[in-house]
């Protein structure tokens, strides 16, 4: 499997994963806080491993890998946090996950870079997703909400909106990228 297919891949699944995860913090936030710290634990542990692994097998050639790398390992150690030690974590989840998303959005808002010097046409609504999805971090990091409940069910929304909009365009730039 070539190294674009490998990370098509990876986006895809992730993406999935996070948008479901999503869905589950937004139907069901009070009773999935347990749960939800075992399965963002699993999908961060699974990302940050397929980024390490990614890097270990393809090199550091391209731009941006050395950052992939330290993302990859930063990741693993969240989630190993988030499976290891649940209570700690419960009590600084939305910090934690506001932090999470905002640090995602980052690598959205290179993919969105590197679209634009592509040449790609609607680059722009790439970067406003990430932009968006900066927002959310923030919004999640700053914690304006009273209810618990109430910001789970927000970090669920962002978590679909991450997913939906990488998947979206994972999408998009493997079918421009097959037309090429």
């Amino acid at each position: 499997m070539n190294m674009l297919k490998y990370f098509r891949n990876s986006l895809i699944l992730t993406s999935i994963l996070y948008t479901l995860l999503g869905l589950v913090l937004i139907i069901a936030p009070g009773k999935t806080l347990r749960l939800t710290c075992t399965l963002i634990g699993v999908v961060t542990v699974w990302y940050g491993l397929s980024k390490i692994i990614a890097c270990r097998k393809y090199g550091m050639t391209e731009e941006g890998q050395p950052f992939d790398l330290s993302l990859g390992v930063v990741l693993l150690a969240l989630g190993l946090l988030l499976l290891i030690s649940p209570q700690f974590i419960v009590s600084i989840i939305p910090v934690a996950l506001g932090i999470y998303i905002l640090v995602d959005s980052v690598s959205a808002i290179k993919r969105a870079q590197d679209m634009k010097a592509l040449g790609f046409d609607k680059w722009w609504a790439s970067l406003l997703a990430a932009l968006a999805l900066a927002a959310f971090g923030v919004v999640i990091i700053l914690n304006p909400f009273g209810a618990v409940e109430t910001l789970i069910a927000f970090v669920g929304a962002g978590f679909v909106f991450d997913g939906v909009s990488t998947l979206i365009n994972t999408v998009i730039s493997d079918r421009i990228y097959k037309g090429r």
